[in-house]
């Protein structure tokens, strides 16, 4: 027994050394999140207010959209990082949201023998085949590109579930998601670290509410690696549900949710 305690404290260990945290990128990447909330003209134009003034180096935005499921996001270029940024948006109405989110649970696919959440896939699917098209594209464009993947609330569940499509298919990802909930299953989070080509901050703002849906007791659980602020400060979280992190918050606040990394979610465009 003592002998498999150790080796557990070496595996978390040598997971704490692997993993660092750019707070730089995950900025950014929470202002390019909140940017997917603006119009598509200003998208496609790159006129997204604040989110233009402190990045304007942005090439090549292109916005990609499901109407009637009322999905969006947007592909673009970002020479900062020499990246392929796929940025999904959250929902335009967190309150509705929440009072209709439903439980449920779907197989993912047979490798994993793991199930996600049935609204978030039904999501992610009503716009993957755009995504899948543009994303191509966009890597005949820029064929030494890197890759980030990122979004806030339901936009955050999508760029998990592509990262998750991406990893299969052999790519090295930074995910980088702002108010994520729960997306999985136990399987579904064991399956998801078996890619160690991704590296994912799951930035969590204090005592955001979206993060604590679907519960734990429904069979959810959080992916790693969970970034906490609180306090003026962050904490680089241990293991997917880490009690000492947002997990421990008993009363959480819908308004924790509308800003992240000092960025509003009312963005001036």
């Amino acid at each position: 027994m003592r002998s498999s305690v150790l080796i557990l404290v070496v595996l978390a260990a040598t997971v704490n050394c692997a993993f660092v945290y750019n707070e730089a990128l995950a900025t950014e990447e929470a202002a390019l999140s909140f940017a997917a909330y603006c119009p598509d003209t200003a998208i496609n134009t790159w006129t997204v207010g604040y989110v233009t003034t402190n990045y304007p180096n942005i090439e090549k935005p292109l916005v990609f959209e499901n109407n009637i499921a009322g999905t969006k996001g947007y592909i673009a270029y970002n020479p900062t990082y020499n990246a392929i940024t796929v940025v999904f948006r959250g929902s335009s109405n967190i309150q509705n949201w929440l009072d209709n989110i439903q439980f449920d649970k779907v197989d993912y696919n047979t490798a994993c023998n793991c199930q996600v959440h049935s609204g978030f896939l039904d999501a992610f699917n009503s716009i993957k085949p755009q995504v899948d098209s543009l994303f191509t594209k966009y890597r005949g464009m820029y064929p030494k590109a890197i890759i980030h993947v990122t979004g806030h609330s339901l936009g955050a569940a999508m760029a998990t579930l592509y990262t998750t499509e991406l990893a299969i298919a052999g790519y090295t990802v930074q995910l980088s998601t702002f108010g994520l909930p729960r997306v999985g299953d136990t399987a579904y989070y064991n399956y998801f670290s078996s890619f160690t080509k991704v590296t994912h901050f799951r930035v969590v703002h204090d005592k955001d509410v979206v993060p604590h849906v679907p519960p734990e007791n429904f069979g959810f659980n959080h992916v790693d690696r969970e970034i906490w602020y609180h306090r003026s400060s962050y904490t680089i979280c241990q293991l997917d549900e880490d009690p000492n992190c947002s997990d421990s918050v008993l009363v959480p606040s819908i308004q924790d949710h509308l800003s992240y990394m000092g960025w509003s979610s009312t963005v001036d465009c």
